[in-house]
């Protein structure tokens, strides 16, 4: 069988998922690349996950969460959205390299397991179905499904239904996200969230407009916690 293996790997070798360069692993990323990414790492605040430039503390509140604070209560995100980690993403997102949804979901799984261990449901962003056949996959619906066999835990893909086809989130205010997509999500009347501590997986965090829209609507249907985890982080400043 590792001769099998070993022919195959000669026929088909690994490439790097953001150069594309030949590596000798099957984790997606030559060593090369590893470096150009930017890891979120503390002092961060504990429920945005923005970072801060000095140690407030570990239970430390950002201003922008303390005046106006989120449905979603934690949010933890990867990496930053950084030029290299765009490029990645984006062929997660647009480009059908869907087996790096895999590779993402281990690298939260060992990085925030233990924040996750309370979860009871996980949840991708929706995606609406007009937009779904044009795409031909959900990215966050992958991811999700890949987090949960990382955490042994049930994922359910339709409980979140995007009801209204929005306009494009890219180049919108924060003010302009949220009235863009107000109403445009909806909970499943199959599925009974109450008391649930429910984890929203997306691939990337930019305002917090979409999990703030989602994490109302779990919340107004019972639901106790709602957590997010994605990919990356558009930093704020």
């Amino acid at each position: 069988m590792k001769l099998i293996q070993k022919a195959i790997n000669y026929v088909f070798p690994f490439r790097c998922s953001a150069c594309s360069n030949l590596t000798d692993s099957s984790d997606g990323i030559c060593g090369s690349c590893w470096p150009k990414f930017n890891f979120i790492t503390k002092p961060y605040c504990d429920i945005c996950c923005e970072k801060f430039q000095v140690n407030l503390g570990e239970d430390a509140i950002c201003g922008r969460c303390i005046s106006h604070k989120p449905k979603v209560d934690t949010m933890r995100s990867l990496l930053e959205f950084a030029p290299d980690t765009k490029k990645l993403i984006h062929k997660f997102k647009y480009n059908d390299k869907t087996s790096l949804g895999k590779f993402f979901a281990k690298l939260l799984y060992n990085r925030f397991e233990q924040e996750l261990k309370d979860v009871d449901l996980i949840v991708p962003v929706p995606m609406h179905k007009f937009k779904r056949i044009f795409r031909g996959y959900n990215p966050p619906q992958i991811l999700a499904s890949e987090l949960a066999k990382q955490m042994n835990k049930p994922t359910v893909p339709e409980l979140l239904i995007k009801e209204k086809m929005t306009k494009n989130q890219v180049g919108l205010s924060r003010a302009q996200r949220s009235k863009n997509l107000s109403g445009s999500f909806a909970v499943s009347k199959n599925f009974d969230v109450t008391g649930k501590v429910i984890l929203l997986v997306d691939d990337v965090l930019t305002t917090g407009a979409t999990s703030n829209e989602c994490s109302k609507i779990l919340k107004k249907s019972g639901a106790s916690v709602v957590k997010l985890v994605t990919i990356a982080k558009v930093g704020l400043g």
